[in-house]
């Protein structure tokens, strides 16, 4: 659906400051009230998910290479924002000298009511005018700030999103089943939104000591060393706040741990219920469920418990401090101006908002930032899939092992067989000398040699587990630990011993995003052994299978997938026992059509 260019692209800058650009948006919603699809504009560059992914990304293998023991998600942010959050966090300078300047104005105005003043009426006036004027700027200031800082705080989200989404699918067979699709949900869905509330509260963590410093030096001009009453007890709460800081961030991460936990063991029983019901097992899971819910509500009682404590440090700063200035005044008889109570009471709420508000929350977001980047970059070290990250869009490729891991090099001067290998140049070499799941795994392949030029077919068979499957998924770069050579040379398709099907029609599950062929799409039907199945459905193959669709039988879906496999015209095939959800006659097909006469 087409969408319109964005008034914001050429808008000047008054509509640009004061966000008029989008009052045309706004009148549609008010006569419509609501908003259609086709009413949104198009998205602008600069929130384009590929290039703010692509910087971040690279910023990301960047300090892998360069600290490959000590990688930081938060090094590669700092270079992806550069100065930005820096150059943004200025413009809360003039917030806090106009924020400061209104108490000042006050006091002036408040000499020309004094009985002997000398003031014209002008400057009196004047200063009026500049006390209500000097809010009006202190929010333009602010909300500039805020959108800006919030904007920013967008495109790193955006980013954070589009590198998880990368990593998902670079990740290894084995990283995948070490956990739950609800784990990656949580990272998209709360981890990775955390930098966006960081980014609008962090530049309040260097403006609130600068806060400080002002005010004290106003309190000092007024009322000398009763000064140092209210700075303590300031301190007392700056330092109670980091403490807090810390505290939670600590609470944070237990709970997130905890919360894994359940989601993982929620998600188990969904998946199992069927047989939960069967073997009466509800109560088991009911007060396994109950135990983790209560270690995570001691958590949040916890994390509410300290939330209180600092709403009531919050609320009470400013009478304390009264309390404390005023109380020790009284003791020794200090005499003190009426213009300092109106000058205090202003600047300590300031100050109260700066620190009790800004300073805490950015405190507390960049907290919950750290616990939240800690999980995200331990999903980013996760073992990725040593093969080409398209799997059928390159021809050379080359697998070398440094005893522990594999790696993979690509061959660039061989790049250029990628779109259509000449024939004779495709070959799988292999060489094994050691392969396994894990580090100190009894089971591992050992010694395994062959090498297969094109029109090569090799069967590879054995009992059950005796590692056929795992040295398919050796070849194409899946499994964890490695030690050897293995060289694939032209495009390669891997079927596996389990179907896979999604929800959609027959004909896209075959073409899976190629562009449609009617003569290729026949063939590998006809060699599928598909016709008559696709006679059979209400539409052919239109017809919606999957969750939403018909339930294939696990015949129809091996004999789909490998359709799918053939529609993808690659140099070598690798099939892990395709045929053994399909009965004799109906496999014996399928070899003759699909391995021998089509593929070899």
């Amino acid at each position: 659906m087409p969408h319109s260019l964005s008034p914001y692209l050429y808008a000047n800058v008054w509509s640009k400051l004061f966000h008029s650009w989008i009052s045309h948006l706004l009148r549609i919603s008010r006569n419509q009230r609501s908003l259609d699809p086709i009413d949104v504009y198009e998205l602008l560059p600069q929130y384009e998910s590929t290039n703010l992914t692509e910087k971040l990304e690279n910023n990301w293998f960047d300090d892998i290479r360069r600290y490959p023991n000590k990688s930081s998600l938060i090094r590669a942010t700092i270079r992806t924002i550069g100065w930005k959050i820096i150059l943004i966090g200025l413009l809360l300078i003039p917030w806090m000298l106009l924020c400061i300047a209104q108490p000042l104005l006050l006091i002036f105005l408040m000499d020309f009511f004094e009985p002997c003043s000398t003031m014209p009426d002008i400057d009196a006036w004047l200063l009026t005018i500049a006390y209500i004027i000097t809010p009006i700027f202190s929010g333009f200031f602010f909300h500039q700030y805020m959108h800006y800082a919030q904007m920013l705080g967008l495109q790193m989200r955006i980013a954070y999103h589009g590198l998880i989404y990368r990593k998902v699918l670079r990740l290894s067979s084995h990283s995948l089943n070490s956990f739950s699709s609800d784990y990656i949900t949580n990272l998209f869905s709360n981890d990775a939104n955390h930098i966006d509330t960081t980014l609008q509260f962090l530049n309040f963590l260097w403006l609130a000591p600068v806060d400080i410093l002002i005010v004290t030096l106003f309190f000092w001009y007024f009322v000398k060393y009763i000064t140092f009453i209210a700075l303590s007890y300031t301190l007392i709460l700056l330092l109670l706040c980091l403490i807090y800081g810390h505290l939670y961030a600590f609470l944070q991460t237990k709970m997130l741990r905890i919360t894994d936990e359940r989601i993982k063991i929620m998600t188990e029983l969904f998946k199992s219920m069927r047989f939960v019901k069967m073997f009466c097992w509800e109560s088991v899971f009911e007060n396994k469920i109950y135990r983790i819910r209560k270690q995570e509500m001691i958590q949040l009682a916890l994390r509410s418990f300290i939330d209180c404590i600092h709403s009531f440090l919050s609320n009470t700063y400013v009478g304390l401090t009264f309390l404390l200035i005023y109380g020790t005044m009284w003791n020794f008889n200090i005499y003190f101006d009426t213009r300092f109570y109106a000058i205090a009471f202003m600047l300590l709420s300031h100050v109260e908002y700066s620190i009790m508000v800004f300073f805490t929350e950015g405190i507390r977001s960049f907290a919950k930032f750290m616990a939240a980047q800690k999980r995200i970059q331990a999903f980013l070290l996760f073992d990725e899939s040593e093969r080409d990250r398209r799997l059928l869009s390159i021809s050379s490729m080359e697998t070398q092992s440094n005893g522990h891991r594999t790696t993979y090099e690509m061959n660039n001067e061989e790049k250029y067989l990628a779109t259509t290998p000449a024939k004779g140049f495709s070959e799988v070499e292999c060489n094994v000398k050691h392969a396994q799941w894990e580090q100190n795994a009894v089971f591992s392949l050992k010694n395994i040699i062959f090498h297969a030029h094109p029109g090569d077919l090799i069967c590879i068979i054995g009992p059950v587990g005796s590692g056929k499957s795992s040295l398919l998924q050796t070849l194409t770069g899946e499994i964890a630990f490695f030690d050897g050579k293995v060289r694939l040379r032209g495009s390669f398709c891997y079927v596996p011993q389990e179907p896979w099907i999604f929800s959609s029609t027959v004909k896209k599950n075959i073409i899976f995003g190629k562009n449609y062929d009617g003569h290729l799409f026949r063939q590998v039907i006809r060699a599928a052994a598909l016709e008559a199945d696709l006679a059979l459905l209400p539409n052919g193959v239109n017809t919606m299978v999957g969750d939403q669709g018909v339930m294939l039988s696990g015949g129809q879906k091996a004999r789909v997938n490998m359709a799918r496999a053939l529609y993808r015209d690659a140099d070598i095939y690798l099939l892990d026992d395709p045929l053994s959800a399909v009965d004799v006659k109906v496999s014996k097909q399928l070899f003759e059509r699909y391995v021998q006469n089509y593929k070899t």
